[in-house]
């Protein structure tokens, strides 16, 4: 099974010599990044991205849904402001469509300092809305929506446990179904092997990086602490056809060693599974 990486490796770069420092890297499956300077909507032509792609002997089968840039909160109180977030999250839907993409990752909730426990179960009912909209307009655009287990940062934000999260979608249609992040989970308290078989048959995405414990640190596997080896092993078992992104971070000093430390990883992981 084929491993990609994410385009955060090279957030520093515009889209086209970003793309291009993957390849040379190795990687030959990307999950492109709806953020600037990337694919954001409107920034590109979809039809030139998708020649650059092919161009370089990519595939883009995932995108990482709008999550940043304009603060999206899919779970906000205020139904004004919940609804206009659905609406700009959607707006990279068609966009991903037209360069290849099957699936896009989302976030199911806003920024963690945003959640008490007083209104909790009123988030996780605005998220469900927004879910419920949002495979609405993914279905009228061919696209398979994968949302995401988020950290807490020790405030009461729902949804970081893929139990949790999976109960929330497990009636919708079929192309509504979960990414697991597995520095995600290990923050947050959970073993991403147990998370893994919570997900089983809904997981459509993985993001894929390691960690010291406490931190959101976007580390190549096998620099922190989480135990890959039985991971990766049921994944293998599980038969998992969705995609798995290697979701790292670096800068402008550091891109070329993480990105060729990230394809050796990618590289041990296939020839396991051969």
């Amino acid at each position: 099974m084929k491993y990609g990486v994410s385009t955060l490796a090279v957030n520093h770069l515009p889209l086209e010599p970003a793309l291009r420092k993957i390849s040379e890297a190795g990687f030959d499956q990307i999950e492109i990044v709806a953020e600037p300077p990337h694919f954001w909507p409107g920034d590109y032509d979809p039809a030139q991205v998708r020649a650059w792609i092919e161009a370089l002997g990519l595939s883009a089968p995932v995108g990482h849904g709008i999550f940043s840039h304009t603060s999206p909160n899919a779970a906000a109180l205020d139904e004004s402001v919940r609804r206009a977030d659905v609406e700009r999250i959607a707006t990279c839907f068609e966009p991903l469509v037209a360069i290849g993409a099957e699936y896009v990752v989302l976030h199911p909730t806003g920024y963690a300092k945003d959640y008490t426990t007083e209104h909790r179960k009123a988030h996780v009912d605005q998220a469900r809305r927004s879910i419920e909209e949002l495979a609405v307009i993914g279905g009228d655009a061919g696209i398979r929506m994968a949302w995401e287990n988020l950290p807490h940062h020790g405030a009461d934000r729902p949804l970081h446990d893929l139990a949790e999260l999976r109960a929330l979608i497990d009636d919708l249609p079929d192309h509504v179904g979960l990414c697991l992040d597995t520095t995600h989970a290990r923050i947050c308290g959970h073993d991403p092997l147990e998370q893994l078989n919570i997900a089983a048959d809904r997981l459509f995405c993985l993001h894929l990086h390691d960690c010291d414990g406490e931190h959101d640190c976007h580390w190549v596997p096998g620099r922190g602490l989480i135990d890959w080896g039985p991971f990766i092993d049921r994944l293998d078992e599980l038969q998992f056809a969705g995609t798995r992104s290697i979701e790292v971070a670096a800068d402008e000093s550091t891109f070329g060693q993480v990105l060729w430390a990230s394809r050796q990883v990618a590289g041990s992981w296939e020839d396991r599974a051969s």
